[in-house]
């Protein structure tokens, strides 16, 4: 039937037709849902131990979530999949995948891997099943537990790294030290006490 064929009644039958179908179901799904986060350092004295129990959510490898850099979330955050934090968060952050970290945290990070670009601060803990990347110009307030770490960046806090700890020439580490290796680069600024366990 052509478009000039049409009567308005044809069209009120094609309008009922869609209005009766029920396949479509709305679900509501949460934006953030608030988590519970623990942090293995316990007590004033920063006494580093392995891997907290991580904060299970449903895993989805291919999932991305971005925090744009005008945004500002005053709330826990927890994904299945990854993040990648260009603006500031006020709270703790918990992901199944990887986090990559432009802007600000004010808060502890439980991931898979950590990485902070050029710029970003971390206020908080960071405790990694993987790898933790920290390049120059980025800051962490706060312990850090991983397998590995590559420092080129100032950190104020304890390091529990199992396998390989690297510090560039421009890392700066003050607090105590714990790792299975540790290289550093000429230039490196250390005010630290280092235990290497095998």
């Amino acid at each position: 039937m052509s478009e000039d064929n049409r009567n308005p009644q044809d069209l009120d039958e094609i309008l009922e037709r869609i209005e009766s179908i029920d396949d479509v179901k709305e679900v509501e799904v949460p934006l953030f849902e608030s988590i519970k986060f623990e942090s293995p350092f316990k007590d004033d004295k920063k006494s580093a131990s392995y891997f907290a129990a991580p904060t299970r959510v449903e895993d989805n490898d291919g999932e991305y979530t971005v925090i744009g850099s005008s945004t500002v979330i005053d709330s826990n955050i927890s994904c299945g999949g990854n993040i990648k934090v260009k603006g500031q968060i006020k709270g703790n952050v918990s992901v199944n995948g990887s986090a990559d970290i432009y802007g600000t945290i004010e808060g502890d990070i439980q991931a898979n891997d950590v990485t902070l670009e050029t710029g970003a601060k971390v206020l908080g803990n960071i405790i990694c099943k993987a790898d933790v990347n920290a390049v120059s110009d980025s800051s962490i307030v706060g312990n850090i537990a991983a397998k590995n770490a590559y420092i080129n960046s100032n950190v104020e806090g304890d390091l529990e790294i199992i396998n390989e700890l690297k510090i560039t020439s421009t890392g700066s580490i003050t607090g105590k030290i714990v790792t299975g290796s540790i290289s550093v680069a000429s230039g490196a600024v250390l005010n630290a006490t280092i235990s290497i366990k095998r």
